[in-house]
């Protein structure tokens, strides 16, 4: 693991460089899990944006308790709901899934009808994610979508992991009232 304080003590250009890799490295999976949260491009790049502007202002203070990637989660899950909080109101959540949390859904050579059909099911679900609680949510998209395991979703959400249990069996147990059983 890259000790951080080393790295901000050094030159700072070693720090750009460094802070360059991080934004390379995790930028796409921040913004796919803002736009998951939000269904808004341009609201999904403002989070990603102040996602990496907080994890700039406290790089010097990351304690290397949690794997950095985790930490940057974290911080991205507090941004999104802050943002969408402000920014939203009170409007209802919708979840973004990309087209790849739904491979093989989807037969290049399948007739149209199979196709609505599998879009159908993909908007289905998307509305039942939307419609959990948030922690429910959460639980279910960084751990079925994202494929985080226990540990890290606990990490991210700041709960233990009997929690993040509880949650995928809520928000699974939800869903199966939430999805019509035609798109299942």
């Amino acid at each position: 693991m890259i000790n951080m304080n080393y790295m901000f003590k050094k030159k700072s250009k070693t720090s750009d460089s460094f802070f360059r890799e991080l934004v390379s490295e995790h930028g796409e999976r921040i913004y796919n899990l803002a736009l998951m949260k939000c269904n808004q491009a341009t609201l999904a790049e403002d989070i990603t944006q102040e996602t990496f502007i907080r994890v700039f202002k406290g790089l010097q203070a990351f304690r290397e308790e949690a794997q950095l990637g985790t930490w940057i989660y974290r911080i991205a899950l507090n941004v999104c709901h802050t943002m969408m909080k402000k920014e939203l109101g009170h409007q209802q959540r919708e979840v973004q899934l990309n087209e790849n949390d739904f491979s093989g859904f989807v037969d290049e050579e399948s007739d149209v009808q199979v196709i609505h059909s599998q879009m159908t099911r993909k908007e289905s679900i998307r509305t039942a994610i939307s419609s959990l609680p948030p922690q429910q949510a959460n639980a279910i998209t960084l751990y079925y979508l994202k494929d985080f395991q226990y540990s890290e979703v606990a990490e991210i959400m700041a709960i233990p992991i009997n929690t993040v249990k509880s949650h995928l069996r809520r928000a699974k147990e939800n869903l199966r009232h939430l999805i019509p059983e035609e798109a299942i």
